[in-house]
């Protein structure tokens, strides 16, 4: 009796002892698609819908995370999630009454609006603020008027005649206060407009230069002013260098603002 009972106990150990065994791969192959539903990101932006995202470039909204190309996109998710919404897989499988207004699907016409291939478009239906549109104008000043400077400044050099002593003043002078305008309603033209995750570089390359010239030609200014009737020996080489670098600095930075509107390869044949 005995010998049954403990063969009947040692069956039923070995089959628990079975079942415990299966149990923990069965719980994970049950939670798993759970796990990976929480785990899941969007790979294109729900703002701009044909680029593919940044993995840097995340929030976590009503607790999952949302992916997007650009730091401009975020702003617009987050000043109307409701619009956005439908088009992360993320939030595929809740009501519509918790993922926003059905008259702003995916599918909607204003999708198109969010292709900008290799170049730039504003942020948004609305227009890019004023002092952003200004700026392709200003950024004409300083790429005349530095280029002027230099060519008065080597006159005078060349010719050493009194008639060319100032002719760098002005030009230098209109080129660094427009400089500075210029710098100013760049930042506000960046923060509206969008840009893809290929073009981010560029933009922060043209915003370094830009800067750059901008202090360069502030302190060839206060340089010029400051020697006025006094620019000989070593202040004519820093000051002849100086406008020499910034025209260079423009040259290029001109090529990155290309860049930014039709695209990198803008100047080849």
């Amino acid at each position: 009796m005995r010998f049954a009972n403990s063969t009947g106990q040692t069956i039923a150990e070995f089959r628990w002892g079975i079942l415990a065994r299966m149990a923990l791969p069965m719980a994970i192959v049950a939670l798993a698609p759970l796990s990976a539903q929480a785990q899941e990101i969007n790979k294109m932006c729900p703002v701009m819908t044909e680029e593919e995202v940044d993995p840097e470039m995340t929030i976590t909204f009503r607790g999952k995370t949302v992916a997007f190309c650009c730091d401009t996109c975020i702003k617009k998710f987050r000043a109307n999630p409701d619009r956005y919404l439908p088009r992360l897989p993320q939030f595929a499988s809740a009501p519509v009454s918790d993922v926003g207004d059905p008259d702003h699907a995916a599918d909607k016409p204003e999708a198109a609006e969010h292709s900008h291939g290799e170049g730039v478009e504003p942020a948004g239906d609305e227009r890019s603020p004023w002092w952003g549109r200004v700026h392709p104008v200003l950024v004409h000043f300083p790429l005349a008027g530095m280029p002027l400077a230099l060519l008065g400044f080597l006159a005078w050099i060349r010719r050493g005649s009194e008639s060319f002593a100032k002719a760098d003043v002005a030009p230098l002078l209109a080129a660094t206060v427009a400089s500075i305008l210029a710098v100013n309603s760049g930042k506000t033209l960046e923060d509206a407009t969008r840009f893809s995750v290929s073009m981010r570089e560029i933009v922060q390359d043209h915003e370094w230069y830009s800067e750059r010239i901008m202090v360069l030609a502030i302190a060839l200014s206060v340089l010029r002013i400051w020697r006025w009737n006094r620019m000989t020996g070593k202040w004519r080489w820093v000051y002849g260098g100086g406008l020499l670098l910034v025209c260079g600095m423009l040259g290029y930075t001109g090529f990155l603002g290309g860049s930014l509107v039709f695209g990198p390869d803008h100047l080849k044949w």
